[in-house]
């Protein structure tokens, strides 16, 4: 969804449903599409640094950002760090970014995966129970990519690029770590920065709750902090590896290739 007045419509149809149903599972479907589409809504309204109506347009976000916390474990949390970080508030930024990591998981459940492994399913067992409502299910052992619309909002400055033409999914360990680097460059924290850095590179090379699909996205976002830093030959590896991984290429890595060359 590209059109904030659609989200909206959506969102009211789904708050009808929400009053007229009575199957307690599908009350629990009908909130986590809500929260789904109040992600998609918070990235469509204007851009929250802007002064013009600032009061109202921040009340819209945080109404939007609070419900989407809830579709998963952590996506709705980092859509709201990125909140902070393009308002530069950086430091609340790399608070919800320590909760996301303490949160992530190697084993829970990730979104859209087609095949899950013995350990997914021992994760999802000893953290939820029968009593548990869909919601309190989600929150406690799913973990799903975040998603940045086209032209995203909430999306760092630094990666807008990427938001150009069209969304883009991001891991939440790589975009936990992505954030952290920006937040810690912006301070001008340089040991923290090599730090985080350092963190994003171990995150790509391991593959944590990283799929076939966010590989090129992901090593894309490890060029952009490595150019941010000054390496422009790691930042150029990077991007060229990206362009080559199966599954969904980052049609940004070209662009950005083709940016380092002409520099």
């Amino acid at each position: 969804m590209y059109d904030i007045s659609q989200c909206w419509k959506t969102l009211e149809f789904i708050e009808y449903l929400l009053k007229t149903k009575s199957s307690t599972f599908i009350v629990d479907v009908c909130k986590y599409h809500h929260a789904e589409i109040s992600q998609y809504a918070a990235q469509l309204l204007p851009t929250p640094s802007i002064t013009t109506e600032r009061y109202n347009i921040h009340k819209r976000y945080h109404r939007h950002l609070e419900d989407g916390i809830k579709t998963d474990a952590v996506s709705g949390w980092l859509l709201y760090a990125s909140f902070y970080y393009v308002t530069g508030q950086f430091n609340v930024t790399l608070r919800l970014t320590d909760y996301v990591l303490s949160r992530c998981s190697p084993y829970m459940v990730p979104i859209g995966c087609q095949n899950y492994d013995d350990g997914h399913i021992n994760y999802y067992r000893n953290h939820v129970h029968s009593t548990m409502t869909l919601h309190d299910k989600m929150g406690m052992a799913v973990v799903s990519n975040v998603k940045y619309v086209k032209h995203s909002s909430l999306i760092p400055k630094e990666l807008q690029l990427e938001v150009k033409d069209q969304y883009i999914c991001i891991p939440p360990i790589v975009m936990s770590h992505c954030l952290r680097f920006l937040c810690y460059h912006h301070i001008g924290n340089i040991f923290n920065r090599q730090q985080a850095l350092r963190d994003l590179y171990l995150t790509g090379k391991g593959r944590n709750l990283m799929s076939v699909n966010t590989l090129s996205n992901s090593i894309t976002i490890l060029g952009v902090c490595f150019e941010i830093s000054d390496d422009k030959d790691t930042a150029y590896q990077c991007y060229d590896e990206a362009l080559k991984c199966d599954g969904f290429i980052c049609i940004a890595a070209e662009a950005r290739t083709s940016k380092l060359l002409t520099d």
